[in-house]
């Protein structure tokens, strides 16, 4: 009996190399941004600059530097779902919040949603009141350790009232 080799062959015969090992990194790195991304943004690509800093980083620095761009939040936010690091991918999803106050329903509902497994539960619970009209400087939430835009504010914020309000007894 004679058979054929085909692509499924588990044994490996000596002397030849493992078709496996042709698939380069970068093929594979391409293949994980495409498919592991929050679910249609896929398509936004960001160039990093020629630096020994990490991307992340780059990115971190420039969304502090320019908050309106929505591709750099999103190129942020599939950065960290593609490597899988849940607390700076809230980092990067509540500053897609503060970013465009009440623009962009879509887009933030689109990436908690991509982002939520990754963050929990927990976490998700404390964006999704925002989703409608995102995040306002004096939005009460606690601090977000790599967030560029968050001040961390708790509790009210309102301390001087207008002469005409209401005093609480």
């Amino acid at each position: 009996m004679t058979t054929a080799t085909g692509t499924r062959d588990i044994v490996r015969r000596l002397g030849t190399a493992a078709r496996a090992a042709e698939v380069s990194t970068e093929q594979r790195e391409q293949w994980r941004a495409e498919h592991l991304a929050v679910p249609g943004t896929s398509h936004i690509h960001f160039d990093p600059l020629p630096s020994d800093d990490d991307v992340a980083d780059q990115l971190a620095r420039r969304v502090a530097q320019d908050p309106t761009d929505a591709r750099l939040h999103v190129a942020r936010v599939n950065h960290h779902v593609v490597r899988d690091e849940p607390d700076r991918l809230f980092a990067a999803l509540v500053d897609a919040f503060f970013a465009f106050g009440d623009t962009g329903v879509g887009l933030r509902t689109r990436l908690l949603n991509g982002a939520r497994r990754q963050i929990g539960q927990e976490r998700a619970a404390l964006l999704e009141p925002a989703v409608t009209h995102g995040l306002k400087p004096s939005s009460s939430l606690p601090v977000v350790p790599g967030s560029m835009l968050s001040r961390g504010v708790t509790g009210v914020t309102n301390i001087v009232r207008p002469p005409n309000s209401a005093v609480l007894q």
